[in-house]
């Protein structure tokens, strides 16, 4: 297979950053990226399109897209907000979602300061920190080993704009792509329907917007000097966004988060203070948590609170099977009671193994992959089998088919190709997926559908199920 100009730059041992964006940026590259990307997506931004409508009008506003990227004139449409909870009395997390169009740029921007910048590609797994956390607890774990867990507040919000493009200026020559990244920053995330007159009353003076595709990448690289230093000053640091984690002797960790305190207040930032209850500094013998997972060392659990928003969202399940049963015989003439609950057990068993798409692991298990409090799953496999009592229609019993958390753990961890979970990547003909739509109940007998309305059809189904898979992960940013 012939590469293209940008795999050939990707490749080279030095990166030429003007070349790089140029190809990354040519009119055939990004319609490319959007047929790989985005024609099947189901989000719209402002513009009201989805994947699907805009594949009429591709070739056509990607090329002019281009021509404007490459001369440093191309102006994001605003994004679409949408409010993201974090818990009772927390202020709701402001995500921006861009128009397709949108999408396919700031995805190949992406790639252009991954390339640039590959020290600074963030770890999008939580649980690759916790695995890197644990082994570095084996080293040293001791009683004279101390424990400081902190976050930075309103961490994007706060990112100071003007410094941020300094930093990129040391590195980054192509006056085009700063000026792509630089506008990306001032585009204003409004609510839906805002009126055209008023875009301008949601532009904010410092932050970068949250949900880009160049977010994360972005505050990495704009916390590169404080990251570095920190790691040279006797204590294991972890940042993970805005999460922050370190241990060592006591001296050396109440030194760290001075320090540390310091080198963000430079930058705009700050730490929660102590008295906050969101900065902890306790000895390793007293139970911390990080990123959702809970370290009674030896022992690596779940929160308590994590866990038990992970057993409602089960319940949710089974009380939406509960009533909405008879809207769905009555909506769907060709399903019978006994194929409404076999779609019910199927959905639920694929919530609770997690799946596999686009080689990426999806839902509760795969986050928590690396706990070694097994007890946890067998209790909770308890929990949700129990949940069977309220439901006559497998005679208020735990079918044999439901899936248990206890062996996903170690499918997904050791066999993921084994079969007991999902793997979407093997879904890929129409006639594999409308074999998979069909089992779900989601093509009726008598309907004829293009290879086009397949493949919107289980898009859409597949962006509904991960989505609330990943909804149960314990992140809600990342």
């Amino acid at each position: 297979m012939t590469k293209s100009a940008a795999e050939i730059l990707f490749a080279a041992k030095a990166i030429d950053d003007v070349a790089l964006f140029a190809a990354l940026f040519a009119p055939l590259e990004l319609h490319a990226t959007f047929e790989s990307k985005f024609a099947s997506s189901t989000g719209k931004g402002t513009d009201r399109l989805n994947g699907f409508q805009f594949a009429n009008r591709a070739a056509h506003e990607l090329s002019i897209a281009s021509a404007k990227c490459l001369s440093g004139q191309y102006r994001f449409a605003p994004f679409m907000e949408t409010l993201k909870t974090k818990g009772r009395d927390k202020l709701p997390r402001v995500i921006g979602v861009p128009t397709i169009r949108d999408r396919v740029i700031l995805h190949q921007l992406n790639k252009f300061l991954s390339a640039v910048y590959p020290d600074r590609v963030p770890k999008n797994v939580a649980s690759t920190y916790v695995r890197a956390i644990s082994a570095d607890l084996q080293t040293k774990a001791g009683d004279d080993i101390w424990v400081c867990g902190t976050d930075i507040k309103t961490f994007y919000d706060s990112i100071q704009r003007d410094r941020l493009s300094l930093v990129l200026r040391k590195r980054i020559k192509c006056l085009p792509a700063l000026r792509l990244v630089e506008h990306s920053l001032v585009t204003p995330t409004v609510p839906k329907n805002t009126r055209r007159h008023r875009h301008d009353d949601y532009r904010s003076k410092k932050g970068v917007p949250q949900g880009l595709a160049i977010s994360n990448i972005l505050a990495s690289i704009y916390m590169a000097d404080v990251d570095k230093p920190m790691r040279t000053m006797g204590v294991a640091y972890y940042r993970y966004v805005d999460d922050v984690l370190m241990f060592g002797s006591k001296d050396a960790v109440q030194k760290a988060l001075k320090t540390l305190d310091s080198r963000l207040k430079y930058r705009g930032l700050a730490l929660h203070d102590v008295a906050s209850g969101k900065t902890q500094m306790a000895p390793l013998s007293t139970p911390f948590g990080y990123l959702g997972y809970t370290f009674k060392w030896p022992t690596i659990t779940v929160r308590d609170a994590t866990v038990e928003r992970f057993l409602q969202s089960i319940a949710a399940k089974f009380s939406d099977y509960t009533h909405n049963k008879a809207r769905r015989l009555e909506k769907f003439k060709y399903l019978t009671e006994a194929r409404v609950a076999g779609i019910f057990l199927m959905e639920l068993n694929e919530r609770l193994t997690g799946a596999i798409s686009e080689k990426k692991r999806y839902g509760w298990i795969a986050y928590f992959n690396q706990i070694t409090d097994l007890s946890l799953l067998h209790h909770l496999d308890k929990t949700i089998a129990g949940l069977f009592a309220r439901l006559p229609d497998f005679k208020g019993v735990a079918p044999e088919e439901l899936r248990k958390l206890s062996r996903a753990y170690y499918e997904m961890k050791f066999n993921p190709e084994g079969g007991y979970v999902r793997n979407y990547d093997k879904i890929v003909t129409p006639a594999q997926r409308v074999k998979f739509l069909a089992e779900r109940g989601r093509i009726g007998p008598s309907e004829t559908l293009t290879d086009a309305q397949i493949n919107d059809r289980y898009e859409k189904y597949i962006a509904h199920i991960l989505s609330a898979m990943h909804s149960d992960e314990g992140v809600l940013y990342g």
